[in-house]
């Protein structure tokens, strides 16, 4: 079995693709092996109220939740139905749904659809109207560029309902950093789009609670910190983002990990270009390891990589910041050498992993 298939650039985070059996699967993360690409296969043809206007085709959703178990359920349900699909990375040493790029169909690129949909002069629905809406909002008043911009989940797959939320992408690192800063600014324009509301986001704060093992009231001090949690008349809107190919800082396969023990780091960062992005990189110094092992290895701590969203968008350049999580071995092939990381997001620190200003830290240890 052989694809014809032929991609115009790196593929990332949240970009979509068919298979050949015609389910839908969503992109994880912004390097993938040269013959794979990491996934989650979200959709399966079914009799539900997802429905291509493409292909005609119905689909049920096959992801639960995008927490750790969600993710982990929907590994072990298509390691069973499509065994060709399950894949040990040897990068980080933990399972993953990955599907060999001969058996994709089609691919879809957030940023051709919001194309299409801001070309488009007449025949858009009610969801789609409110992304160019909102397309033309962040270009006209946050100056982003129509190209670092694009639309993913169902819209991105032209299967939107009514009761889709609109996932919205902001493309490259520069524009990450002060998007929340400036965001606010959309509230007083256009009074459409509101701050979310009270209830929806006490949801967040007890998903980042549950992930954290923060209290709810730590955690309600950091969700508020994303100021563009919002919703557009009835739609719940995502603002999501990614770093453009040019700034991806490696390739799968560059590096490997091996995981050592959980930790708590006292440190500072020193740089948050990726702090936005899915998985989230800071770049830290000054490192004071709290945690009392024999098993640390005398090596220089560099970084942290989070696969846990909930956890990261809050920090940037020069912050002192307590992180709690799991530290690892990176040998780097590349460059032949060997570095600390703690990498957040892992089955082995699920519910006790986090990042605190240092005074927030001592609060949590005093309760």
């Amino acid at each position: 079995m052989h694809s014809n298939l032929s991609f115009k650039r790196e593929s990332l985070h949240l970009d979509y693709f068919m298979d050949n059996k015609n389910r839908i699967c969503q992109v994880l993360t912004w390097h993938h092996p040269k013959d794979r690409k990491l996934c989650i296969v979200k959709y399966d043809l079914g009799e539900s109220h997802w429905i291509s206007r493409e292909t005609g085709l119905r689909y049920k959703r096959m992801l639960k939740s995008y927490s750790l178990e969600g993710h982990q359920d929907n590994l072990i349900n298509f390691k069973a139905i499509e065994p060709n699909y399950f894949y040990h990375s040897e990068v980080y040493d933990v399972d993953f749904l990955a599907v060999p790029i001969k058996r994709i169909k089609h691919y879809f690129y957030p940023e051709d659809r919001l194309k299409e949909i801001i070309d488009e002069e007449n025949r858009l629905d009610d969801i789609e109207t409110k992304v160019k809406i909102l397309a033309e909002l962040l270009h006209d008043n946050l100056k982003i560029p129509f190209n670092k911009m694009g639309i993913t989940g169902s819209i991105v797959w032209k299967a939107q309902t009514e009761k889709s939320d609109i996932d919205f992408i902001v493309y490259g690192n520069d524009l990450a950093q002060d998007f929340n800063d400036k965001f606010p600014v959309i509230y007083e324009i256009f009074p459409e789009i509101k701050e979310m509301s009270p209830e929806k986001r006490m949801r967040y704060e007890r998903s980042m609670a549950k992930k954290s093992g923060l209290s709810m009231k730590l955690a309600s001090k950091y969700i508020a910190k994303k100021k563009w949690l919002s919703v557009f008349d009835k739609t719940d809107l995502s603002l999501v983002f990614s770093p453009l190919p040019s700034e991806l800082p490696f390739k799968y396969g560059d590096e490997k990990f091996s995981p050592i023990i959980a930790v708590d780091v006292e440190c500072e960062i020193t740089n948050s270009d990726l702090g936005f992005a899915y998985p989230a990189i800071y770049r830290i110094d000054n490192c004071r390891i709290l945690s009392k092992s024999t098993q640390i290895p005398d090596l220089p701590l560099e970084r942290v990589l989070s696969f846990e969203g909930a956890l990261t968008g809050y920090f940037l350049k020069g912050e002192k910041i307590i992180i709690r999580g799991l530290l690892e071995k990176v040998t780097d092939g590349k460059n032949n050498r060997s570095f600390l990381q703690i990498i957040l997001g892992t089955k082995e620190c699920v519910g006790n992993e986090f990042i605190l200003y240092p005074e927030d830290y001592h609060s949590f240890l005093s309760k």
